[in-house]
């Protein structure tokens, strides 16, 4: 663990997690039960009654359940944070499989000087490739919209054709009515 540097670091820091976040929970266990204690006290001016008492057992009874989880955290917490970290420093020594069952890379694991130019040849293909259709999809879109501005002059000459023909129409209609 301690060949890649600054990983100790990091481990440290994970592994006050759970501890910190057990920390939380536990204070807001408390905030609880004192904010409601303060607020069934303030209330209850007249003494308690049943409410009252229903109330205090279910702050104790949610006070208890966030220390239990707290402390379920803080030491479930640490013993999964344990065993990433052998998993962690086993994958990066070279061996096994890594958490999704994917097989971990070796140690060897490098891209060879002599792979280099046919990756450059086909990222270039991969280019004139990608820009041929780049220009076909512009003048495919500029033949829509040639399409369009004719499809739209089709349809005025069609309504102007139409209403010429109405108004034809009307003005033998009234013609022939007189």
């Amino acid at each position: 663990m301690a060949k890649v540097q600054g990983y100790t670091r990091k481990k440290t820091i994970m592994e006050q997690y759970p501890s910190r976040q057990a920390l939380v929970y536990s204070g807001a266990a408390f905030l609880i039960l004192v904010t409601g204690l303060r607020t069934v006290l303030s209330v209850a001016e007249e003494g308690f009654g049943f409410i009252e008492f229903v109330t205090i057992g279910a702050l104790a009874v949610e006070f208890s359940l966030l220390l239990l989880y707290a402390l379920t955290i803080y030491q479930a917490g640490k013993e999964t944070f344990l065993m990433t970290l052998e998993e962690e420093a086993s994958e990066m020594e070279g061996g096994g499989e890594s958490a999704d069952g994917s097989p971990a890379p070796a140690k060897e694991f490098a891209v060879k000087s002599a792979d280099v130019p046919e990756v450059a040849i086909e990222i270039n293909k991969f280019t004139k490739q990608a820009s041929v259709l780049i220009d076909k999809l512009a003048k495919n879109a500029e033949q829509s919209e040639n399409l369009n501005q004719h499809l739209k002059e089709l349809a005025d000459e069609q309504i102007n054709i139409r209403v010429r023909n109405e108004i034809q129409r009307l003005l033998s209609a009234n013609m022939s009515a007189k």
